[in-house]
């Protein structure tokens, strides 16, 4: 069973998991689980991340808080 690379769902980056990605730590400042940390935006939860290469990079929502 192969797994999926997470990517960055702003930018493309492949996603790093592992320590950072656990269930007790948290993104937004809130209680959404961290899945992965990109090299450009830091840690992010999973309405950052995607499995998709057609989505990845596809997130033009920058500006937006």
């Amino acid at each position: 069973m192969a797994t999926e690379t997470l990517r960055c769902r702003r930018c493309g980056a492949t996603l790093r998991t592992g320590l950072i990605a656990s269930g007790r730590r948290a993104c937004c400042l809130n209680a959404t689980p961290i899945v992965g940390a990109c090299p450009t935006h830091g840690p992010l939860g999973p309405h950052h991340a995607t499995t998709d290469p057609a989505d990845a990079g596809s997130d033009h929502s920058e500006g937006r808080r």
